[in-house]
């Protein structure tokens, strides 16, 4: 029996040591350290930035005039012989349109811009959320390999006083069951341990079982945020508000081109005809007016869509900032309510269930607690640490949800995504 609870011990603490809460590492790996892996190696930033170069060479082509048009009409003449003609023309675009298909294109950048900045802070929450999970997860797996240790250490010290007659066997067989309910809890802490390993893998751009080493501990440091200011800083700077704001304009810039093409325009002409019955030819150069005046709808129609697209965006933007107010105020709730719990913990409830256990420990080693009174002590003093862990992880991910909701990931972190 002896020889198997010590197998079933070493076989647990290979795994805990295997799925990453129990490794050593020179140097820690901080959450910044996290970020910029994510930053350097997500793919999702890697395609925002190859979106933002196809937006910019859109809008190179936009700035292009309008390629020429060359018309070709060979014909069979009255007389026996062959007519052909030959007409080149180049719009010129006087009339405003490739001004209009420019900032179109450039607007157009501009939502593509501010979307791939959105992508970014959205990515470097989910990296910071998906680290302190796994802070949170090898915390509590250290938390019930102890009391695994615990557990065994004290069911050895019941058999030998069961042995000599100091205390009843029904007490071993309790601290029998304490073993096997505190293997599986570590048991399960290992899963989760391996589970948040896969998620901070997977944001930092890192094949799922890559061993990541030790973490820099949680440090608590409450600060006091004005609503005001957090607001007035989320509404400049939110990328989201920035995506509607460069939506509305695209489609002005389109009700924009819908006009201009309906106004009369420049083109050169080059024209060329053969007559081979005679043997002439004839070419010159001319300058013709196109007039778009006739219109059967489509332009009128197309006018109506963008500008009426155009109004839809301004209760989009309005939508959109009532939504940046809500986050922000939210993640402010959430982060003065979880500092003030981690600050309740650390105001004598954690040295109290620490002392509560101790003395447990000692009173049941001398015989005079009983085993009812050690393994209340044990699960209030775990309890307590879990809750506390869970209190420092969630300040944690409210803080860094408050740095989302409020802009403040600088936006010329997208420099660093690897080419």
């Amino acid at each position: 029996m002896r020889f198997l609870t010590f197998f079933i011990t070493c076989s647990l603490l290979c795994m805990v040591a295997h799925n990453g809460f129990a490794q050593t590492s020179p140097r820690p790996l901080t959450v910044d350290d996290a970020v910029a892996l994510a930053v350097k190696q997500n793919p999702r930033l890697l395609a925002a930035t190859r979106d933002i170069g196809a937006a910019k060479s859109g809008v190179r082509a936009a700035r292009s005039l309008a390629n020429p048009s060359l018309t070709f009409a060979p014909g069979i003449g009255s007389t026996g012989g062959s007519d052909t003609e030959l007409l080149v023309q180049q719009p010129l675009e006087i009339n405003g349109t490739r001004t209009a298909r420019t900032n179109v294109a450039n607007a157009q950048r501009r939502v593509t811009e501010a979307g791939a900045v959105v992508e970014l802070r959205n990515i470097v929450f989910q990296t910071k959320s998906a680290y302190y999970e796994l802070v949170r997860a090898r915390e509590q797996a250290a938390v019930t390999l102890d009391l695994l240790q615990s557990a065994q250490e004290f069911d050895r010290i019941t058999r030998r006083q069961a042995e000599v007659g100091t205390r009843p066997g029904i007490d071993q067989t309790q601290t029998g069951i304490e073993v096997v309910r505190a293997q599986q809890q570590v048991t399960l802490a290992g899963g989760q341990v391996a589970a948040a390993l896969i998620g901070l893998n997977t944001q930092m751009g890192q094949a799922p079982d890559t061993p990541i080493g030790a973490l820099s501990p949680l440090t608590t440091s409450p600060q006091m945020v004005q609503t005001d200011l957090a607001l007035r800083q989320a509404l400049g700077s939110r990328a989201e508000i920035q995506v509607e704001e460069a939506n509305r304009e695209v489609f002005r810039q389109q009700a924009r081109q819908a006009r201009a093409a309906g106004l009369p325009d420049l083109v050169p002409q080059y024209r060329a005809s053969s007559l081979s019955n005679r043997g002439s030819t004839t070419s010159g150069f001319g300058l013709g007016i196109s007039l778009p005046f006739l219109d059967f709808g489509g332009r009128r129609a197309q006018i109506r869509q963008s500008e009426q697209a155009a109004s839809a965006q301004e209760a989009r933007i309005s939508a959109t900032q009532n939504q940046v107010r809500q986050e922000v105020t939210q993640a402010q709730a959430r982060l003065a309510a979880a500092d003030a719990v981690v600050q309740g913990y650390q105001q004598g409830v954690l040295d109290q269930a620490r002392t509560l256990r101790d003395a447990s420990r000692r009173g049941f080693q001398e015989g005079k607690t009983s085993i009812v009174a050690l393994l209340e002590a044990q699960r209030t003093y775990r309890s307590v640490q879990t809750e506390y862990i869970n209190a420092q992880v969630d300040a944690a991910v409210a803080r860094a949800e408050l740095e989302r909701a409020t802009g403040a990931i600088p936006a010329n972190l997208l420099a660093q995504v690897s080419p």
